[in-house]
């Protein structure tokens, strides 16, 4: 079991560079835009300045709850051999599945190379549960790996494993769908000390950033080549229009979409026929999350995300409480944000969910804020279910060794028992000879 207690003389690695990058999200996906219109071609900003000060007010009180002091950091968890039979386990999984995952990959590629991309069919969810599995025992392995004993070979061939099925899929898809691959093993490579931060590395992953952002939208098709199609790609990429166009949104008839979207992987609604949307994307009964809605409502709105026309977390939080919420959420969300960058700093079977539930929280401003944290319950089960089956497998072991060692131990008794019955017949032997001689 995990045991937190409060290690404050043991630095947080990796604190800068999450705070940095979900900066650098906010400036991307809410004021780039507004800053090109207004200050390169000159053209009018549906974003009223007004919402640009809520949005900057709100980024202040997430740095602010993000620096807030956390709770320590947990020193001890898993002993070291569960961990390392875990850590083994994990990685004989995720070679196992690469191949399958590949061969669904390049089948995906193939399916969608002469299709755009807002009217493909979304990714069967076969092929999703072999993906998602492969990447979840990807991470557990990168959670739970010492590269002090065991070398580097290893990580580096997880994370290319993890990574190219979905770098293929990427070329005709999503880009959160590759940087779900690439975020988390960075966050755990500076969280563990594993790559130094300095300014050539924050170069390199902006590089890095901007080749996730841009290279799967022109590989799918998007065209920005001309002016009026880069403006319009900007004008689509900034959600503060869409918070500042929705933040009176007529939720009669719906559950609160914040509770029903931090809820939909553990209540099943669609079985329970309520919070849903009676058809969504040919779909019937799916949870009538936030992004969802905003599709319904005005199907031309959708931007070809998989599940909707995407969102922003402020306008969540909004709909949940008014700018009290979003001032207050956004606190609380940095500080959550820190203590998970905290916990992916230490050797842990959980790091991989910490760190992907990161990499979600860096495309919040263009997203929910409840799909950061709905697979946690689901994930950490699975987790401990993992752990169970090892443990299990290692008392086996050890019973069959034992056993073994007994029979050995029985036999080698026996062995003995009957050479000293031999040894003793013969000394007789002799004895009574020479007494007769």
């Amino acid at each position: 079991m995990e045991i937190c207690t409060p290690n404050s003389k043991r630095p947080v690695r990796g604190k800068w560079f999450f705070l940095g990058a979900f900066i650098f999200a906010c400036f991307l996906f809410w004021w780039l835009p507004s800053l090109l219109f207004r200050a390169v071609v000159h053209q009018a900003d549906t974003v009223e300045s007004g919402t640009i000060a809520i949005s900057a007010l709100a980024l202040v009180l997430f740095i602010a709850g993000y620096l807030f002091p956390t709770f320590g950091r947990p020193v001890r968890q898993f002993s070291e051999p569960v961990l390392d039979a875990c850590g083994n386990f994990a990685y004989t999984i995720t070679i196992y599945l690469t191949l399958p995952a590949l061969i669904l990959a390049v089948q995906f590629w193939r399916s969608h190379s002469g299709t755009s991309y807002a009217g493909s069919a979304p990714i069967p969810l076969s092929h999703q549960a072999v993906l998602y599995i492969h990447l979840f025992f990807g991470f557990m392995f990168l959670g739970a790996s010492n590269p002090k004993q065991k070398g580097w070979r290893r990580i580096l061939i997880a994370t290319i494993l993890v990574t190219l099925p979905r770098l293929i899929i990427s070329l005709h898809w999503g880009r959160f769908f590759l940087a779900q691959a690439i975020v988390p093993a960075l966050l755990i490579a500076f969280a563990r000390g594993w790559i130094h931060f300095s300014v050539k590395r924050v170069v390199q992953v902006i590089a890095l950033a901007l080749a996730i952002l841009f290279v799967p939208a022109l590989t799918r098709g998007d065209s920005m080549m001309n002016r009026e199609e880069i403006i319009d790609w900007f004008a689509a990429g900034s959600t503060l229009r869409l918070y500042q166009k929705n933040i009176d949104l007529n939720l009669n008839g719906y559950c609160n979409p914040f509770l029903v979207g931090m809820t939909a992987k553990v209540i099943p609604y669609g079985q329970l026929d309520i919070c849903v949307l009676e058809s969504f994307a040919g779909k019937k009964r799916m949870p009538a999350t936030i992004s969802r809605i905003l599709t319904f409502n005005d199907p031309l709105t959708f931007l070809g995300t998989q599940s909707g026309t995407g969102g922003n977390y402020l306008l969540e939080l909004y709909l949940l409480g008014g700018l009290a919420a979003v001032y207050a959420g956004s606190a609380l969300f940095g500080f959550i944000c820190r203590q998970f960058v905290s916990w992916i700093g230490i050797r842990s079977l959980f790091s991989g969910i910490w760190a992907e539930c990161l990499t979600r929280a860096l495309f919040a401003p263009r997203g929910e804020f409840t799909y950061v944290f709905e697979r946690i319950p689901s994930l950490v089960l699975t987790t401990l279910f993992v752990v169970l089956i090892v443990w299990v497998g290692r008392l086996m072991r050890k019973e069959v060794s034992g056993q073994a060692c007994a029979s050995y131990g029985k036999l080698s008794t026996a062995i003995m028992k009957d050479l000293n019955r031999e040894i003793l017949t013969r000394n007789n032997h002799e004895q009574t000879f020479e007494r007769r001689n």
